[in-house]
C-alpha cells in the first residue's frame, strides 16, 4: 500500500502530462467505483491541490478536483488540510475559468464542512470561509450559486459561530433572488432562512426586499419565500424588533391565487395564531407597519400598490380591534379607492366593508369630520369607501341599528350628493329598502338627496331613481310620488330659497330641475320658481336650462300667470351683445313661441303692440332659430290684429325673403301668405296692395329653385280672388308681368 502511494504521488508530481493524466484517470475511475482508500487524502492532498491550482490543462484540473471531492466526501479531513483547502479555494475561485471545476471546488468545500465537527477550526478559518462563500454566491454559473447556498445551510448546522458570518451573506444572496433562474432563486431564498434565524437584525434588509420581489416571482419562488419566512417567524423571539417585518409576506401568501402558496401561508398563519398572546403581538406589529403601508399606497410601482391594498385588507380582517389605527387606515382606503389600478380599488372596497361590519360609527365619524373642501374625502373616492362601509354596516346588523350611525349615514349622503356616481344611489336604495328605522326628519333629508342626484353614465339611473322614490313616499306616509313631491317640495327648497344664489351644483336647483324636466311636474309653485330663477339668477347656464324646461313642458304645464310669463319672456328677448346673450335670447324666443302655440300666452289687442315691438327686431337676429321663432310670433300677432307699426313690420318680414337661410325665407313667405289670405278673408279694406306688389318684386328676383317653386304656390293661393284687390292698371300689369 505504501509503495502504491509513493508511485501515485510521483506520477502526480511528474513533469510529463501523460503520466499525470494516466494517474488521474486511474484515480478518477477508482473514485467513481468508490474503491479509493480514504487515507489517501493525507498523502495525495498536496499534489492534487497543486494540479487544481496550477495545471494548465483543463481536463487534468477537472480530474484532480473530482478526486478531491471523492476523498473529502468519504474520508476525514484534518484541521490543517481544512485550512489549506479553504485558503486554496479562496485564491483559486476567481481565477478558475472552468465553470465545472468551480462547481466541483464548491462541492469539495461543502463536503469538507460536512466532515468537520471541530468548532475551533471554524473559528480559526471564519474569515476565509466567509470570503469563499461570498465568492461562490457571486459566481456567474447558477449551479455554483446553488452549491454555495447549500454551503451556507451546512455552515448554519455545523458552525457554532455562524451568527458572526450571517450578515455577510445577505447582500450577495439578495442580488440573485431577482436576477438568477428560478431554481437558483429558490435556493437563495432557502439560504436566507438560517441567516435571518441566527442574525435577526438582517430581517430588516431581507424581508422588505422579498416583498418587493414578490409580484415578479414564480409560484415556486413564492412558495420558498413563504416557507422561509414562516420558519423564521417560528424560530425567532416574537418580541424581536424586526418580527413585524415577517407578517407582510405571510399575509400576501394568503391572497395568492396559487393554492400551494396560499395553503402553505394559511398553515403557517394557523400555527402563529395558536401561539400565546399572538393577538396582542399582532396588533403591536400592525401599528409598526402602518407607516410603511401608507408609504406603499403612494408608490409609483403598480404591483407594490396592489400588495399594499392586499395587506391592508388582511390586517383589517385579522386585527382583533379594527378601531386600531383607524384614522390612518381610512386615509389609506380613501386614497386607494381612487387608484387607477382596479385590483387596488377592489381590495380597498373589501377592507371598507369589513370596517363597516364592526366599527361603522367610528369610520363614518371620521368621514364626517373631514373638511368639506378636502378633495380626497369629498370626491368619488370618499363616496366609494362610504358606500361600502354602509353596506357592511347594514349587512352585519340585523335588528337594532344605532341611531347615531344612521344619522351619519344620512349626513354623509347629503355631503356626497353633488357627485354623479351610481354608488350613492345604491347606498340610498339599501338604506331605504331595508327599513332600518330612519326617522322622518332624516327620511326628508334622504328625499332631498334622492331628488338632487344627477344621472350618471348608467342608462337605468333615472328609472332606479324613480323606483327609490316610491318606498320613500311610503315611509313618509304618502300614497304616491306626485303627492309627496307636491307637498314636500316647498320645504325642501326653503333651505336656499333665493334663486339668485343658486349655482348648477346647488341642491335646490338640481331638485327643481329633476321635478320640472324629468318628472314634468310644473304647477303654480314650480312655474313661479322657474320664473323667479330666470329673473334673479346671474348664471347663464341656469337661465338657459330654465327656459328649455319651460319650453319642453309648455304643452302640459298645469296653470300659469300669463302676465308673469309675458313679463319674463319680453325681458329676456331684448338684444344684448355676446355669445351667451345670443343663446339665451334664442331660448327665450323659442319659449315664447311655445307659450303662444300652446295658448299659455295669448296675443290680444291689449298686448299685441308690446309683443310685436319686442319681437320685430329679432327677425334680423344672427341666430336662425331666433329669427324663425320671431317670424312665427309676428305672424301670430298679424293674425290676431293689426299692430300700430304694421307697415314697418311687413317691411321687416319681406326683408327676410332674401335671407341666407332657406328655412327663414320659407317661413317669411308662408307667414305673409297666411296673413294676406286671413285679412282678405275677413273682407277688410285691402290696404296691402302696395306691399303685395313689393312681395311680387322680391319673389321675382329669387333665383333659388326650391324657393321659386314655393313662391309660385304662395302667389297662386294669394291670387285666387284678384277681384278683392285693387291691382288694375299699372300695378296690375306689373303683377301679371
Amino acid at each position: 500500500m505504501e509503495f502504491e502511494k509513493d508511485v501515485v504521488y510521483k506520477q502526480l508530481e511528474s513533469e510529463d502530462k501523460s503520466t499525470r493524466r494516466a494517474a488521474l484517470i486511474d484515480l478518477k475511475k477508482r473514485a467513481e467505483k468508490r474503491q479509493l482508500d480514504e487515507h489517501l487524502l493525507s498523502d495525495l492532498f498536496d499534489p492534487l491541490i497543486k494540479i487544481v491550482s496550477s495545471d494548465k490543462i483543463d481536463n487534468l484540473r477537472e480530474y484532480a478536483s473530482i478526486i478531491l471531492l471523492a476523498l473529502t466526501t468519504h474520508g476525514s479531513i484534518s484541521a490543517t488540510q481544512f485550512q489549506a483547502l479553504v485558503n486554496f479555494s479562496v485564491d483559486r475561485f476567481e481565477a478558475e475559468p472552468s465553470e465545472e471545476i468551480r462547481l466541483t471546488l464548491a462541492k469539495v468545500n461543502h463536503a469538507a464542512i460536512l466532515n468537520q465537527n471541530v468548532q475551533p477550526v471554524y473559528l480559526e478559518n471564519l474569515d476565509k470561509l466567509t470570503q469563499l462563500v461570498k465568492l461562490a454566491v457571486r459566481d456567474r454559473f447558477g449551479e455554483v450559486v446553488k452549491e454555495a447556498c447549500e454551503i451556507i445551510i451546512a455552515l448554519s448546522e455545523r458552525n457554532e459561530y455562524f451568527r458572526l458570518q450571517a450578515d455577510f451573506f445577505v447582500e450577495p444572496l439578495m442580488q440573485h433572488v431577482k436576477s438568477q433562474p428560478m431554481k437558483v432563486r429558490v435556493m437563495c431564498v432557502k439560504a436566507l432562512e438560517p441567516v435571518m434565524i441566527y442574525s435577526p437584525l438582517t430581517i430588516a434588509n431581507i424581508a422588505p426586499q422579498l416583498e418587493v420581489f414578490w409580484s415578479e416571482s414564480s409560484p415556486l419562488v413564492k412558495l420558498a419565500m413563504i416557507r422561509t419566512i414562516g420558519k423564521v417567524s417560528l424560530e425567532i423571539e416574537p418580541d424581536d424588533q424586526n418580527f413585524h417585518l415577517l407578517f407582510p409576506l405571510i399575509l400576501l401568501g394568503r391572497c395568492n391565487k396559487f393554492s400551494e402558496v396560499s395553503d402553505e401561508a394559511e398553515r403557517i398563519w394557523q400555527v402563529l395564531t395558536n401561539q400565546p398572546e399572538f393577538q396582542r403581538r399582532f396588533a403591536k406589529c400592525f401599528s409598526k407597519l402602518v407607516p410603511k403601508l401608507l408609504a406603499d399606497t403612494e408608490n409609483w410601482n403598480n404591483d407594490l400598490r396592489i400588495q399594499s391594498a392586499q395587506l391592508i385588507y388582511q390586517f383589517v380582517r385579522e386585527i382583533p380591534d379594527r378601531k386600531l389605527e383607524l384614522p390612518t387606515i381610512m386615509e389609506i382606503l380613501v386614497f386607494q379607492s381612487g387608484d387607477d389600478q382596479a385590483p387596488v380599488r377592489n381590495w380597498a372596497c373589501k377592507a371598507a366593508r369589513l370596517i363597516g361590519e364592526t366599527c361603522a360609527l367610528e369610520a363614518l365619524s371620521w368621514l364626517s369630520d373631514q373638511k368639506q373642501e378636502d378633495p380626497e374625502t369629498t370626491n368619488a373616492s370618499g363616496l366609494t369607501i362610504y358606500s361600502h362601509i354602509v353596506h357592511g354596516f347594514l349587512n352585519a346588523v340585523q335588528s337594532y341599528y344605532p341611531a347615531r350611525s344612521l344619522e351619519l349615514c344620512v349626513q354623509l349622503a347629503v355631503k356626497f350628493s353633488s357627485l354623479k356616481d351610481i354608488s350613492l344611489l345604491e347606498c340610498l336604495e339599501t338604506l331605504v329598502e331595508k327599513d332600518v328605522g330612519i326617522p322622518v326628519d332624516l327620511m326628508n333629508q334622504l328625499l332631498s338627496v334622492t331628488l338632487s342626484l344627477e344621472g350618471s353614465d348608467q342608462s337605468d339611473f333615472l328609472s332606479r331613481k324613480m323606483s327609490l322614490l316610491q318606498p320613500i313616499a311610503s315611509r313618509l306616509g304618502f300614497s304616491n310620488i306626485d303627492t309627496m313631491i307636491q307637498q314636500r317640495l316647498p320645504s325642501l327648497l326653503a333651505s336656499e330659497a333665493d334663486p339668485a344664489r343658486w349655482t348648477t351644483t346647488s341642491p335646490p336647483w338640481k331638485i327643481l330641475q329633476f321635478v320640472a324636466r324629468d318628472m314634468k311636474m310644473i304647477d303654480n309653485f314650480v312655474f313661479d320658481l322657474l320664473c323667479q330663477t330666470i329673473a334673479a339668477t346671474t348664471c347663464p347656464e341656469i337661465k338657459l336650462k330654465s327656459f328649455n324646461m319651460l319650453t319642453g313642458s309648455m304643452s302640459h304645464i298645469q296653470c300659469t300667470d300669463p302676465a308673469q310669463l309675458q313679463t319674463m319672456l319680453l325681458a329676456n328677448v331684448k338684444w344684448k351683445p355676446g355669445r351667451s346673450a345670443s343663446v339665451l335670447r334664442s331660448s327665450a324666443a323659442l319659449c315664447a313661441y311655445a307659450a303662444v302655440q300652446h295658448n299659455k300666452l295669448e296675443i290680444i289687442p291689449s298686448n299685441i303692440d308690446v309683443i310685436a315691438n319686442s319681437f320685430v327686431d329679432l327677425v334680423e337676429d344672427e341666430a336662425v332659430n331666433t329669427r324663425l321663432a320671431a317670424i312665427r310670433i309676428i305672424q301670430r300677432c298679424l293674425l290676431a290684429g293689426r299692430p300700430a307699426n304694421l307697415d314697418s313690420i311687413l317691411t321687416t318680414l319681406m326683408g327676410r325673403l332674401n335671407d341666407v337661410s332657406k328655412d327663414i325665407r320659407q317661413g317669411a313667405m308662408a307667414g305673409l301668405r297666411d296673413v294676406f289670405i286671413h285679412w282678405r278673408g275677413q273682407g277688410d279694406p285691402c290696404a296691402m296692395e302696395a306691399k303685395f306688389i313689393d312681395l311680387v318684386r322680391v319673389l321675382a328676383r329669387d333665383d333659388d329653385l326650391p324657393s321659386k317653386t314655393f313662391a309660385d304656390g304662395i302667389l297662386q293661393s294669394m291670387l285666387v280672388n284678384l277681384s278683392k284687390m285693387d291691382i288694375t292698371g299699372e300695378k296690375g300689369s306689373e303683377v301679371v308681368e
